[in-house]
Order: C-alpha cells, then structure tokens, then sequence
C-alpha cells in the first residue's frame, strides 16, 4: 500500500484520536481502543515505511495515549470514588451473611456484658478496671459524668484516639488469620465492655446523659468494629472454606477481600475521633440537638451498610459478582521491575523478595541483633536489668513505638545513637542486595562502597528528629509519611548512581504520595502489631519455658528477660525497616515507568522489526 493511501484511509481516525487527547476526556475503553489501534498502526509503518514522516507520528501519538492514561493513575479521584459508591457496597451485599454474624456476636456479647453487670455488681470493675470506674464515680459526684471527654485539647485527643481505633480496627480485621477465631475473640471481648460499660451507667441514674454523649461518637466507632470484625470473618473464610481453590489461594482471596473492607471504613474511624474529640465534650448542648445527630449517623450506617447494598443488588446493578485477581496456580511470583504497581502489589513483591532470599533476610536480622545486643547491654553504665524501660508510658497504643525510641538513643549506653545507623546501613545494603539478585544480570548496578555509604545519606540526615518522633504520640503517623519517600530517595542513590542532591528531586518526581502513604500506613500498623505480641502475657510465658537455663542467682532472670525484650524490639524494628528499604525501591521502579516509560519505548522500537512479508515490496 502506498503511503498515500495509507493516511487517507487512516487520517479520520487519527484526527479523532488526537481531539479526544486535545479535549482530555477520559474514556478508559475507549483510550485502551485507542492504544490498540494506533500500536497496530505504528507497527504496519515500521514494517513498510521505516524512515517516512508518518511513523514518527503516529510513534509520538503512542507516547501521547500512554501518558494520558498514566497521568490519570497519579490521581485516582474516579477510582476513589467508584471503590465507595460500586465496589465496597457489592463487597457488602456478597458478604452480607459474615456482617449479619458479625453483628449478632456484638449483641450477644453486649448482651453478656449487661446480664454479667446485673449479676454482679463488681463485673465493670473486672472488665473496666478499677482506676477507670473510681474515677468515673468521682465525676459523677461532681455532677459532671461525662468530665473523661473533656480532659485535653481536641487536637491531640483526635489524633490518639484516631490511632487507637485504627488500631484496634486493623487487629480486628487481621486476626481473621487466625480462621476468623481472633476476630470473633475481639468481637466478644468489645461487646462485653460495651454492654458492662453501658449498664454502669444505668446503674448510677445517669443513663440518658451518658448516651447522648456516649454515643455521638460511638454510633460510627462502634458500627467500624462490627463492619472490621466482618472484615476479619471474611479474611479467615479462605482458610476455612476453600473451595476449588488450594487452602494458601483461597486465603490471599479472601484476605484481599478482607483488607478492602477494612480500607474502606478508615474515613468512618477517623470520623469518629473527630467528633469524640470535638463534640462529645459538649455535654451541655440541648437533648434534642444530640439525639438528632445520634440518629442521622445511625441512619447514614444503615442505609450505607445495608439498605445501599440491597437496593444496588435489586436493581441490577450487581450484574457480575466482584472478580477476584487471579492468582498463579503453583508459580513463583516473579518481581517485574517495569510494571507500574498498586501499593499492594508493592508490598506483595516485597514479602516475596524477603521470602526467596531468607539467607540475606534472617543473616542480616539475627547479626545485626546479635551486634546491638552485645553492643547496648555490654557498654551500658547500668545493670541490664535497668538499661531500657518498656513499661508505664501513656498513650496505648503508642506506648510500643514510644517505648522502642530508646532502642536508638538511650542515655545509659553511649554512642549507641552512631552504632545504630551503623547497623541500619548494612541492613539497607542488605536490602537492595536480595532486590539486585532479582534482577537480571545485566539489570544490576555497578556496586561501590560510594554508592553504598550515599544511598544511606537519607538515613542518616533525619535520624535525631525520627528518634525524636519516637518519643511523641504522633511519631508513628509521621514517620509512616517520611520514611516511604526516604527508601525511595536512597534508591534512586542506589540505582541509578546519583549523587543525593540529584538524586532528590528526581525523588520528589518519581514520589506517588497516596501511595507511599498508604504503604508507610500498613507497616506502622504491622510493627503496632508484632509489638502488640510483646506486650501480651504470652511474652511472658514464652520466656518462663526457658526460665531452668537460667542461673537461680537473684536479678538473672530479670536479666534475661530485658535482653530477650530488648532484642525482640530492636529485631521488629529491623525487620520493619528492611520491609520498608524494600518497598521504597520497589516505589522507585514503578514510579520510574511512569515518570519514564522505559519499557513501553523499548516495545515500541522492537515493534515491526521481528515482522516480515514476504512478496510485498517496502516503500
């Protein structure tokens, strides 16, 4: 075909193209038709017009589709809004019978918490503690019951109260890996304080006041445990019924469905401290005004969780059920480094990476352990029973990373602040190394001790004010915004071998903030958890089945157990820390296609090389 022809037949086409580019209309089925098209168009003028105008057209209009679609994943504001008005109601209709049981186990167990009150008047103390009910009493003969929500300033309180809820929400939800059993174990446990917390009320004539107050803010915070505690019931289902699928299969499904519901009641949490800490301290405001606002937030959660999902299902709007990534029979995940990636997909690769390299991963956990211990509890000016204190700080749950600030930085062991970042360095080269064995070897950087000690530059510029941080409340929240974009910074040092300064701004360039964010979210909240285990008695008993290899000589099991505690800490940090090391290049890499879109230009040069017809003759 002469070129001629080949434009007059296409040009329409093209033109339209470039008007729906020129307009910015987002069609996505109809910029994926588009891509399609000129692709095979592009391909047909390598083939036969190689060095003409118009395969350098149509090339630079392949550029233009693909950073048009791509632009508009750098703000999913469509994405956003279809996952809360389509996707998580259906989620809700199709798992309507695990909400259903999530709720009826709430009121079982509330109703076990009022019953156990009546019959025994000292059970809130048993559940609520006695600090909590004297000082309950005491405003009561103040005449001021509800004084508790009153007590500091509303910012600060929303934030702690954010972060408790959050937390207390994820544990609800992601104890479903326990086959729903720990989820169902805090469902229980809320619902009892709920109904004995409640019923204490009652028992000193000060019920009306207590719920318009109790539950401005407790309609939403309580409706988000139930919804999480579903969370977690659906999270556990794939262990327990796995179908046609294999047992491991069926839980990443289930527990993907799991996470998404827990993902969408986050604004609900953080809408609830809101009001607890800026409204529920009103409790002068007239009857009327708060029992209007109690009944319209319940009404937004019925009509949001159930009434939504039903008529959304009677209406047809549900024509297919939610389809469920497909997950490769028995294959390898294989990490593809010229993929632009979701943040689960990030953290997905990052456990696989950790998982196939366990040499790397746990050599590098245990020395660097090893080396802290030896280092922290060796030049310490006092006892090691006394060198770190992991007991009596406020701020649950906070209390943990708080706690763990003085692994970093504790007065009584000099120089431990250096030796740390020391430690941290080799686990960030530690780090990149098991994502260069990934790699092809081609694909690998040149490694150098410059580019090893420059790629920790960003970890040791902002390490007083993190171990600073660690010793606030907020410190967490922070650091889960900072850190994801200072693991991408060292691996653009890392990678591409720039100096920092450069290096920096194209971090700034390649940085996809909703992103980093949410994977500096998950692995706060994951540390949250793994240090959640310390706290508990288990830790405790653990540690006594090794109490016959201890020396009966007084102060050595004290001993042990602070440098077992010590070590544990520091080794969850580390491993959090590598997860985070991992993640930030695994950033770097996908934010690199889309800033760059290297791997597109090199399918686009290949195209028409490789196809040949024979018996036509190329102009």
């Amino acid at each position: 075909m002469k070129e001629t022809k080949f434009i007059e037949q296409n040009k329409e086409k093209w033109a339209e193209f470039e008007d729906m580019l020129r307009e910015n209309r987002h069609d996505p089925e109809k910029l994926n038709d588009l891509f399609i098209q000129i692709t095979d168009d592009l391909s047909y003028a390598r083939t036969f017009y190689p060095n003409r105008s118009v395969r350098i057209y149509l090339n630079t209009l392949a550029q233009r589709v693909f950073h048009n679609v791509y632009r508009g994943k750098r703000f999913p504001a469509e994405r956003l809004r279809r996952f809360w008005t389509d996707e998580l109601p259906q989620l809700f209709w199709e798992e309507r019978r695990a909400l259903m049981l999530s709720f009826s186990l709430f009121v079982l167990a509330f109703s076990i918490g009022v019953v156990s009150s009546m019959i025994n008047p000292d059970f809130a103390r048993i559940i609520l503690g006695d600090g909590y009910v004297d000082m309950t009493i005491q405003n009561i003969e103040k005449g001021d019951p509800m004084a508790v929500y009153k007590d500091g300033g509303p910012f600060g309180m929303s934030i702690t109260i954010a972060g408790r809820n959050l937390f207390v929400a994820f544990q609800t939800a992601i104890l479903g890996v326990l086959a729903s059993l720990g989820s169902v174990f805090i469902l229980l446990y809320n619902g009892i304080m709920v109904g004995a917390f409640q019923y204490f009320f009652v028992e000193k004539g000060v019920f009306w006041q207590s719920f318009l107050t109790i539950w401005i803010h407790g309609t939403l915070e309580i409706s988000t445990i139930i919804v999480a505690g579903t969370a977690g019931l659906v999270a556990g289902s794939g262990l327990l019924f796995p179908g046609t699928y294999t047992r491991g299969q069926a839980f990443q499904i289930s527990m993907r469905r799991g996470l998404k519901i827990f993902f969408g009641i986050v604004p609900l949490i953080l809408l609830a401290a809101f009001f607890e800490s800026f409204f529920t301290r009103y409790t002068d405001t007239p009857a009327i005004l708060r029992g209007t606002f109690i009944l319209t937030s319940l009404a937004f959660v019925v009509w949001y969780f159930v009434w939504l999902p039903r008529h959304k299902a009677k209406t047809g709007t549900f024509r297919e059920p939610l389809r469920d990534k497909e997950l490769p029979p028995d294959k390898e995940q294989i990490v593809d480094f010229n993929a632009i990636k979701s943040a689960g997909e990030i953290l997905s690769d990052t456990f696989s990476v950790l998982r196939r390299h366990p040499k790397i991963t746990i050599l590098g956990l245990v020395v660097t352990t090893a080396l802290f211990g030896v280092f922290a509890f060796g030049f310490s000016s006092k006892p090691p029973s006394e060198t770190f204190v992991f007991t009596d700080i406020p701020y649950w749950p906070f209390d943990i990373m708080i706690g763990a600030g003085q692994l970093f930085g504790e007065e009584t062991v000099p120089l431990l602040y250096y030796f740390q970042i020391l430690l941290l360095c080799g686990l960030a080269v530690a780090a990149f190394r098991a994502l260069e064995l990934e790699m092809d070897t081609e694909e690998r950087p040149l490694f150098s001790r410059q580019s090893m000690l420059l790629a920790a530059l960003p970890l040791l510029l902002p390490m007083p004010c993190f171990i600073g941080l660690l010793k606030m409340s907020t410190g967490g929240i922070i650091s889960m915004i900072a850190y994801p974009f200072l693991a991408l910074w060292s691996a653009v040092i890392y990678f591409e071998t720039r100096n920092p300064f450069t290096a920096l701004s194209r971090a700034f360039r390649l940085m996809r903030w909703g992103q980093g964010i949410l994977i500096g979210f998950l692995l706060v909240i994951l540390s949250m958890l793994l240090f959640v285990f310390i706290e508990f008695p288990v830790w405790d008993r653990t540690l006594g089945l090794f109490s016959w290899l201890i020396p009966g000589t007084e102060g050595a099991m004290d001993t042990f157990i602070m440098i077992a505690t010590a070590c544990a800490a520091v080794m969850i940090l580390y491993f959090i820390f590598m997860l985070m090391m991992i993640g930030g290049a695994l950033q770097y890499f996908s934010g690199r296609e889309v800033a760059d879109a290297t791997k597109l230009f090199e399918e686009i040069e290949t195209i028409g090389t490789a196809r040949q017809i024979r018996g036509i003759a190329r102009e």
